[in-house]
């Protein structure tokens, strides 16, 4: 019976062994602004909308990057691969903005029609602005020439 456990026990630190070395890393070196676009733009609760996956394949679609569907930060990582001067960020960082612009349509038609729910996305409508003006200073802090 101690063999069989000292047996199984080597088994199982093998395996984890073996799924430590099978994790996805990804090895690739992303510029400083893709995290900092990630971080103001992927989360809902600082951008006040969600980006999804769809979303995401859209976006690729308007620059010309064929991603393919995955988790969204993957995806969102690849997209931004696909960047590698100021005119496609620009392109880019329009067509998230043209995004932005109609997820929060809706919001401002739901002020319209229910007037006490203004605050709720009177709130979600300025974190999205706020996002829109971030891209610009993104372009002139990480693409300064061109």
């Amino acid at each position: 019976m101690e063999n069989l456990r000292r047996e199984f026990e080597n088994f199982m630190h093998d395996r984890s062994l073996l799924n430590e070395c099978q994790k996805d890393e990804d090895s690739y070196d992303y510029p400083d602004y893709v995290e900092a676009i990630d971080s103001e733009l992927m989360p809902p609760s600082r951008s006040g909308v969600y980006i999804s996956r769809w979303d995401l394949k859209m976006v690729g679609d308007a620059i010309e990057a064929s991603i393919a569907m995955d988790a969204r930060a993957r995806m969102f990582k690849m997209l931004m691969r696909s960047v590698h001067d100021k005119k496609t960020m620009r392109k880019l960082l329009g067509a998230f903005a043209s995004l932005i612009d109609a997820k929060i349509e809706p919001y401002r038609k739901m002020m319209e029609a229910y007037p006490s729910s203004a605050p709720i996305f009177r709130d979600k409508i300025e974190k999205a602005e706020r996002v829109k003006k971030y891209f610009d200073s993104v372009l002139e802090r990480y693409f300064p020439e061109g």
